[in-house]
């Protein structure tokens, strides 16, 4: 789902480590999607990696969307925000 980006600064790699299991994010890919999307945190080998609702039901993984493995020098503009958990 389309989200708008945060005015609020992007988390860090350490930030992005300690999100817990299905926290919601929004992410901003270096290169290929049409701006920010929404997606929840999933942890597969340790790392987190960023998955649509339906993906998750389907329980299909998509490799490209690790949150920590393409930060930093391999994907430099990749930009990770946390949302507020539901009320």
């Amino acid at each position: 789902m389309m989200a708008p980006e945060p005015t609020y600064p992007p988390l860090s790699t350490r930030e992005i480590q300690t999100l817990p299991e299905g926290a919601r994010v929004i992410v901003a890919w270096a290169e290929g999607s049409a701006g920010p999307h929404e997606y929840r945190v999933h942890w597969r080998r340790g790392e987190p990696y960023a998955q649509t609702d339906e993906d998750h039901r389907r329980g299909h993984v998509d490799l490209e969307k690790w949150l920590t493995y393409y930060i930093g020098p391999r994907r430099p503009f990749t930009r990770v925000w946390a949302l507020p958990a539901p009320a």
